[in-house]
């Protein structure tokens, strides 16, 4: 029957991965001419665009109207220069000499070693150079530890500002120096490579300056043990005393920090060295997740370049490897991880449970728009999870990572759904949805995920077996399609002309005897592929190409047999021997008569199963085992009379099964009675073996038990220490020998039958009465849940703000500069600054002093910080200061050419920064007229999801062909001219693609810029916005909260979603994947102006989610490494399918999946990118998630559980008690907790107390303002404002009458209702009347 030299699957499954596939790169082919021209002018023009923006904020700036008459926002092209920019001020030996450059140094080290060889190296020489220009040995290890940290994080993190608090010159108890590293809070966001590698960095400075190793005392030890102890916020791993003692010991530096927890130790509360008695949380990221989780990076450069001191890290490197140990059985069975329902939501659905049939079924490949940790679902699937899912949402995932982005992806299969009269369908477009969704009665089947091969490349996870689809079937088919006599017989069988086939041959050779360039090869093979997967056949067809061809049927043709229990198919058999073929399909008579998807069958007919009942996901006693089998199977039917009726696709089932067709009868070709009697029998031996060896096991492990008390209860009256007592059980334990199994070759074949039968199911029948090959189509699911739903809207500060002007508690509730400006003159914290110009103090930039007060003229002289007095370094310098808000409001008004003000100027309490000056109040008054918000940076943000997008087209982004192609758009990615609308695009690697939602707010920033520029710098406008087709082709800024450099991006259009869709290596830049995370862009004019380093909160963490530096040109081998692993291919080769069977680690196939690793130095690294299926329209799905839309948390739950009892893989009651134990009770008794100790709060100036003051009202002195009181208790000068409680009852009591309803209608255990009803309880005693009640014995009978 096989033909050709063509195998069995068992074949394919034996050989191994490097049989199957080579050790070369894939080769790499790019339209390189085209695209480097394309690249070019691109670059071209951000670089004249960003030029031309940066001298007009120039000339703006240099006005003198703000903080620096420069532009704050340094541009950078590399990692060099950023590195050189962000840390300029410790690159100053003192703050008046110019900074030592490294740049060159740097870029040259970089092009030569790794980032992190480069990192240490630099960070060696920074120090040694500071050295030798200071002498201080401090400073220099300061400088050359953040140099390198900064080379470790890309430069734009915090990371190397904030995370290293100070770096400390100690003494050890010899009275010998040592280096103290004080690690904070912002070091986590540095990751613990950094983490671990920042520590070695500053052991190798402090070696080449000659000072001593740190030699810690018992004390310090005993600290840090304590403090992970106490420490309560997840840490990726905690170590055990006494690993934490190997590297307190051992380690040649101190792992020092800021205190960080409101928490105190009181075993080692003062110990010298350390600061404080409250846990520092630097010191345990930095051990925890620095070294001994990221111990084999560290182990790689200590031992390459010889570092003594740091032995101990090799016993972190090899925890957990086990060396010479030969795996005597490996599962074929995936194993399930459960870790993403640990915390489930309310209002957040289940999609579902860990690997359980229903669940999403994994199919590789990437689209236009998922990579990056972005999954692609069919947008029915979308749809149909109630509208859960839309464009952005995040979903909490089992595999290959923690958590995806949705985005659409049309080429793969949608839900199967079950309808109320029995009817079974795959759904794959909204028209069929929208007609049957109030029908449905089950969402049998999820539909299909897209996840690429990179993604388990990233996250450093095993392959999951593929199932046999189009796309597997495709590359089996090409790869056979190999000579053109070949193709003319498969032309042949499908009855088509040679001519209307693509040209040439699908896999090897060239069209033509002179042969063909490569790149017309690369586009051969994917249209050859494409029109393989999208060719539509029929059974006989379908029979021949797997008979001639050795390929296995492709899907509709291929039912889901790994899912069909074995003992099925009996019943299935002879019921299919009564059926009739009718024109209209196959008709299996009386096989649902009376069904109702509510009944419940107590004898479906079959003898329980060894393992006692029937898989949940079957729903037999439902369906019966006849339809339960066809649903099961996945086998597309409706109802007619009683009878089901199969329209279509019904041969393959036959054929699996052992039938054929004699006229309009069926008969038996091979009886499979016999292969199911013998297998279940083998079945029900082989799980009676596995129970007598774990019978066998426990009595040995009792009898352990029993010697390793007695041990212990021995060495315990000897008075040894704990340590000493466990090992002492343990050796005595050790002593009863495991004999093993009375017959190891039977359990082993036993636990093998198991292990195959877990897998395969009918499958292993299908394989013994077909002649075909047969592929899995699901061997893998995936469950999951929703995450944080969609986002795209403006950043506010809470409350909203327009102007970073202090107005104290005078503006009200909502702070309104109108309502200071009533009071005349009011007192505030600001910064003592002094007029050049008339010599009197002001606290602005430009004075505010009237030369003549009876004209509303200023002074507008320039105004310097008054110098300090004595030695002081406050932390802010602000200072008690009296400004005449009114007066000042009426002069900003007439210099900007204003008839009236804007009625509502939001500002804020109090500045943050260091100095504490306002920033120009014009600046304010402008926002408002334009009712815009501002950051605490001066800038106008706008928050999206981020999703990415490698190829668009021109009516997906609501932006024309014509105006693309005045950006650089001139061809489409088969290098066609662009005429047109519907062509497909790539997009360059800095253009972004905003939601719509954004132009609201884009042009209101426009718009104020403009007015800022005529009005308030006295210049030409530069945007002048009066639509959304005015946006596009802007320079614009992107911004990770977390980092502290922006990427230069240009917007091009729109997108529906609530989203922003950008490239990849765009997203990387930002050091940001698409797993959830949102970012957000400001206008690059907004933030040249605007933005000052000299208005950011001076505390801790300040200078987090600044644009310090602006990156103009991305480089991917310089920007986080996640992105090196997005798939680049067309397609996937036939061996990447076939060695996925084995699970093999997904190194060993990196050579024949492209990424964007193997296209590193090449054009192709930016562009020429391929994808595997199409994502469709880049909006398609729900505008907004159902989360979003549904306004109650009532409404929110009760979809959700409303969800889940229609979705096969999840269990509906089992979900509604995670909800309760998960999210409601923690809630309620947080809310119970904060109830009792919480705080009242005045609603005039916002002064909070402990307790309620005996006066009943708020007795805070009026301190902002002049004059004199008449005494301490005058009431005059108090407050007086109302006292309100800060936690109401409706807030405890919010989740009580929810948690009921679910308790209700979807049932809970008894143990998690007990709690429910005992929480109550406390909350009613709160908040009723708790009198006693005299009781008698009647009242109990």
């Amino acid at each position: 029957m096989f033909l050709d030299g063509l195998v069995r699957s068992s074949n394919v499954q034996q050989r191994s991965v490097c049989d199957m596939v080579g050790q070369d790169s894939p080769e790499i082919v790019v339209d390189e001419a085209r695209l480097s021209s394309e690249l070019e002018s691109y670059r071209g023009w951000l670089e004249e665009n960003t030029e031309k923006a940066y001298q007009i904020a120039e000339e703006a700036r240099s006005k003198g109207l703000d903080f620096a008459e420069t532009v704050e926002i340094p541009r950078a092209a590399d990692l060099a220069s950023r590195t050189e920019k962000l840390l300029e001020e410790y690159l100053r030996p003192t703050p008046d000499d110019d900074p030592i450059r490294i740049e060159d140094d740097l870029r040259k080290l970089l092009s030569k070693v790794d980032r992190e060889t480069a990192s240490i190296q630099i960070a060696v020489e920074v120090g040694k150079r500071m050295h030798k220009l200071t002498a201080d040995v401090r400073r220099s290890i300061d400088t050359g530890l953040r140099v390198g940290l900064a080379v470790l994080t890309e430069a734009v993190l915090v990371a190397p500002l904030e995370g290293i608090g100070d770096v400390k010159i100690l003494n050890n108890e010899d009275g010998t120096e040592f280096l103290s590293i004080e690690f904070c809070g912002p070091i986590r966001a540095a990751g613990g490579t950094a983490q671990a590698l920042g520590v070695l960095i500053g052991d190798m400075v402090r070696r080449e300056l000659g000072l001593n190793r740190y030699i810690p005392s018992t004390p310090e030890v005993e600290r840090v043990k304590e403090e992970f102890g106490l420490y309560r916020k997840g840490l990726q791993y905690k170590p055990p005393p006494e690993e934490i003692e190997m590297i307190v010991r051992a380690c040649p530096v101190m792992i020092n920090g800021e205190s960080t927890e409101d928490i105190e130790c009181s075993g080692f509360k003062e110990v010298r060295n350390i600061d404080g008695a409250r846990v520092r949380g630097g010191v345990l990221l930095v051990i925890g997740e620095g070294l001994c989780l990221k111990a084999p990076k560290v182990q790689k450069h200590t031992e390459r370049l010889n570092i003594p001191g740091w032995d101990f890290i090799a016993h972190f490197a090899s925890k957990g490897k086990t060396e010479g140990q030969e795996v005597s059985f490996k599962s074929r069975v995936i194993k399930t991880d459960s870790r993403f329902m640990d915390d489930v939501i309310a209002g957040r659905p289940v999609f579902g449970e860990p690997s359980q049939p229903g669940a999403f079924r994994i199919r590789y490949g990437r689209s236009r728009a998922s990579g990056l940790a972005a999954a692609g679902i069919n947008p029915v699937s979308m749809e149909a999870m109630q509208g859960f899912l839309a464009v952005g949402t995040q979903m909490k995932v089992e595999r290959p990572g923690k958590a995806a982005a949705v985005t659409p992806a049309v080429d793969i299969e949608g839900p199967m759904v079950l309808l109320e009269d029995g009817g079974f369908h795959r759904i794959d477009s909204m028209e069929e949805w929208n007609s049957i969704k109030d029908n449905v009665v089950s969402l049998w089947d999820s539909g299909e995920m897209l996840v690429g091969f990179g993604e388990f490349l990233e996250n450093n996870k095993n392959l999951v077996p593929s199932p046999y689809n189009k796309d597997w079937w495709a590359a089996d088919l090409a790869e056979n399609l190999d000579q053109p006599q070949k193709v003319e017989g498969f032309a042949s069988i499908i009855g088509i002309s040679r001519e209307n086939l693509p040209p040439g041959l699908p896999f090897n050779g060239a069209i033509s005897r002179g042969g063909e360039p490569a790149l017309d090869r690369v586009r051969r093979k994917r249209d050859w592929n494409r029109y393989l997967r999208n060719l539509e056949m029929d059974w006989s067809q379908i029979k021949q190409i797997c008979i001639k061809f050795g390929t296995a049927p492709p899907p509709p043709f291929n039912p889901w047999w790994s899912d069909l229990p074995l003992s099925f198919t009996g019943k299935l058999i002879e019921a299919l021997l009564n059926s009739k073929i009718k024109s209209k399909g196959l008709r299996i008579p009386d096989a649902v008569q009376g069904w109702s998807p509510e009944q419940k069958l107590e004898d479906i007919g079959l003898d329980i199963p060894s393992t006692g009942v029937w898989p949940r996901w079957t729903e037999v006693e439902t369906h019966g085992v006849i339809k339960s089998s066809l649903l099961v199977l996945g086998i597309q039917h409706h109802h007619r009379r009683g009878d089901i009726v199969i329209p279509s696709n019904w041969e393959a089932l036959l054929e699996g099964l052992g039938l054929e067709v004699e006229g309009s009868q069926i008969k038996m070709r091979a009886d499979a009675a016999p292969h199911v009697t013998d297998r279940v029998a083998k079945i029900r031996a082989a799980t009676e073996t596995l129970r007598a060896e774990d019978v066998r096991r426990e009595e040995i492990e009792a009898e352990r038990d029993v010697e390793r008390v007695r041990a212990q209860t021995a060495a315990r009256q000897r008075g040894m220490s704990i340590a000493e007592t466990e090992k002492e059980g343990d050796e005595a334990a050790e002593a009863i020998e495991d004999p093993g199994p009375p017959n190891p070759k039977e359990l082993m074949a036993a636990q093998h039958l198991l292990d195959d039968h877990e897998v395969d199911r009918s499958l292993w029948l299908v394989r013994k009465l077909s002649d075909l090959r047969w592929e899995d189509a699901v061997p893998c699911r995936v469950g999951s849940r929703m995450g944080r739903p969609e986002k795209a809207s403006r950043r506010e500060m809470k409350p909203l703000v327009h102007s970073l002007f202090p107005i104290g508690d005078h503006g009200g509730p909502q702070r309104l500069l109108g309502e200071a400006a009533k009071r005349g003159r009011i007192r505030v914290e600001t910064g003592p600054r002094i007029c050049v110009k008339c010599g009197m103090e002001s606290p602005m930039l430009r004075c505010h002093n009237r030369p003549d007060s009876s004209v509303p003229e200023e002074c507008g002289g320039k105004t310097r910080p008054r110098p300090i007095r004595g030695n002081r370094t406050p932390r802010r310098l602000g200072q008690r200061t009296s400004i005449p808000v009114a007066g000042l409001l009426e002069v900003k008004r007439r210099s900007l050419g204003l008839d009236r003000l804007p009625e509502k100027i939001k500002s804020v309490k109090g500045l943050m920064s260091y100095e504490q000056t306002p920033e120009p109040l014009e600046k304010g008054i402008l926002r408002a007229r334009n009712e815009l918000s501002v950051f605490r940076d001066g800038t106008a943000r706008y928050d999206m999801i981020d999703v990415p997008v490698t190829h668009f087209r021109p009516s997906e982004i609501h932006t024309s062909w014509e105006i693309l192609s005045k950006l650089g758009y001139t061809h489409d990615v088969d290098g066609n001219p662009l005429t047109g609308d519907e062509q497909i695009l790539e997009l360059f690697p800095q253009d972004f693609i905003p939601s719509s939602l954004a132009i609201e707010h884009l042009t209101s920033t426009c718009n104020f810029v403009d007015e800022l520029l005529t009005r308030f710098y006295g210049m030409e406008p530069f945007y002048r916005v009066s639509s959304a087709d005015d946006l596009v082709g802007h320079l614009a800024i992107g911004l990770a909260p977390h980092t502290s450099g922006g990427v230069l991006c240009r917007i091009i259009g729109w997108t529906d979603a609530s989203a922003g869709y950008a490239h990849p290596l765009f997203h990387a830049a930002k050091r940001r994947n698409c797993d959830g995370d949102e970012d957000s862009i400001m206008m690059l004019m907004d933030g040249l102006l605007n933005f000052s380093r000299a208005i950011l909160p001076a505390n801790r963490g300040g200078r987090m989610d600044a644009p310090l530096v602006l990156t103009t040109r991305l480089n991917p081998s310089e920007i986080d490494k996640e992105a090196l692993n997005v798939d680049c291919s067309w397609q996937y080769p036939r061996a990447f399918y076939e060695a996925s069977q084995g699970q093999p680690h997904p190194a060993e196939l990196k050579s024949h999946i492209e990424i964007v690793e193997h296209r590193l130095g090449t054009y192709g690294d930016l562009r020429g990118y391929g994808w595997t299926h199409d994502s469709g329209a880049l909006d398609a799905g729900p505008a907004n998630s159902s989360y979003k839309t549904l306004e109650t948390m009532v409404d929110k739950m009760t979809a959700q559980l409303e969800l889940g009892s229609k979705l096969r893989p999840v269990d509906v009651s089992k979900v509604a008690s995670q909800v309760i134990e998960s999210h409601f009770l923690p809630d309620l008794r947080g809310n119970l907790v904060a109830f009792t100790r919480q705080k009242v709060r005045c609603v005039r100036c916002g002064q909070s107390y402990r307790r309620m003051p005996l006066a009943g009202r708020c007795i805070q002195r009026k301190r902002n303002e002049g004059g004199l009181s008449n005494g301490r208790d005058d009431s005059s000068s108090m407050c007086g404002g109302n006292i309100v409680l800060t936690v109401s009852e409706g807030s405890v009591r919010k989740y009580i009458k929810v948690t009921q309803h679910v308790m209700e209608n979807y049932g809970v255990d008894l143990y998690t209702r007990q709690r429910v009803d005992w929480l109550s309880d406390s909350v009613d005693s709160l908040f009723n009347d708790d009198t006693v009640t005299v009781m008698t014995l009647s009242d109990f009978l």
